[in-house]
């Protein structure tokens, strides 16, 4: 899996759904809110400066994380890969099950022809997907792993433009929608007792993140096209039901939750301090010039009780467990690492806040 690709991707329909949000960026300072769960510029501002401390080559003269140096420069060396190719043969199944992709190829392929489509506007993209909508079907998350949602929720656009052939696509599209929402007759995934969603106890934000970033896509479509909301069963939710729940989700990851701290790094006062990142964990090679050895880098480093040397700012760690609990440990990774499709979807969805308010 190609984690790049994927918030790629995700960034792309960030900057499509932000609109004028993306543009409102404040300095990339740490500073504390005055408000952690309101202050949504800050937060985009911070959201996007996270992915300058995940590069890595040679880094441009405006980087603006200067705890992060040049690094990997021989890693493209056709040599170097082929010796190591050669030196560590394996297959792709001996990822599994860290890596399996349990939703199979089906939704990527999906997801790669709603977007060629969107891009080129050929019928043939098109086409593929209207052929093959039999592969889609209803889900209760959108990850990495399985795209279906993403694909439904684009192709539902092109539904309300006039491509009425997708409505099995739309439907499957609504029942997401009916999975997430509370008070649903159809709920699949459940919220804590502070109001998170809860899909999984294993960096379940990346799963909030992408999810409230569908809901609020899914609220803009309805607007645009004058639909009041969606039905699920015998409960109707309204389009400003369906954002102002999304809008719940960005706040309780700023902030406005039981442990009254933003799981955003740098954001606002309280904020994890051990977070589980290598770069952020370890000194900086010009505060540490010499090599740090495996046993000391577990011993001194990952072990440590102290806070990290250097503030990931903008970094979204995992998230509480299932009762809003945050252990703010660097040997957790469960809760308290962050990854690049964790923040990819925050970003689209703050910007959304950010447009409607500006």
């Amino acid at each position: 899996m190609n984690y790049s690709l994927v918030a790629s991707g995700l960034l792309l329909w960030c900057a499509i759904v932000g609109h004028n949000g993306l543009a409102m960026v404040m300095d990339e300072k740490v500073v504390n809110a005055s408000s952690s769960y309101s202050s949504y510029k800050d937060a985009l501002g911070k959201a996007i400066l996270f992915f300058e401390g995940q590069r890595s080559g040679k880094l441009p003269s405006k980087q603006r994380v200067h705890w992060r140096g040049d690094s990997a420069l021989s890693d493209g060396n056709l040599q170097n890969l082929f010796d190591l190719a050669d030196k560590f043969r394996g297959s792709y199944s001996a990822s599994c099950p860290f890596y399996c992709s349990f939703s199979s190829y089906q939704d990527e392929l999906l997801w790669a022809a709603s977007w060629l489509y969107k891009a080129s506007g050929e019928m043939k993209y098109l086409d593929y997907a209207l052929s093959n909508q039999g592969w889609s079907h209803g889900v209760a998350e959108f990850s990495w792993d399985n795209k279906f949602i993403g694909a439904q929720t684009l192709l539902t656009k092109e539904f309300y433009n006039g491509k009425k052939e997708l409505s099995k696509i739309k439907g499957d599209a609504e029942s997401f929608i009916c999975s997430l929402m509370p008070g649903s007759s159809s709920l699949q995934i459940k919220t804590t007792p502070g109001g998170l969603l809860f899909t999984r106890d294993n960096v379940n934000l990346q799963y909030v993140t992408s999810s409230t970033l569908v809901l609020m896509v899914f609220s803009n479509i309805l607007k645009k096209n004058r639909i009041d909301g969606v039905q699920c069963g015998s409960v109707h939710f309204s389009r400003s039901q369906i954002k102002a729940f999304a809008k719940s989700q960005v706040d309780y990851i700023l902030g406005k939750n039981p442990m009254n701290m933003s799981y955003m790094v740098g954001f606002g006062r309280k904020y994890p301090q051990q977070l589980h990142h290598r770069g952020s964990s370890i000194p900086s090679i010009r505060d540490h010039p010499a090599k740090v050895g495996c046993n000391e880098g577990q011993s001194n480093y990952l072990n440590s009780p102290n806070p990290n040397p250097n503030i990931h700012v903008g970094a979204i760690v995992g998230g509480p467990d299932s009762n809003d609990h945050f252990n703010d440990a660097r040997s957790d990774f469960s809760h308290n690492e962050p990854a690049i499709y964790i923040n990819a979807a925050f970003v689209g969805s703050v910007a959304s806040l950010l447009g409607k308010n500006k």
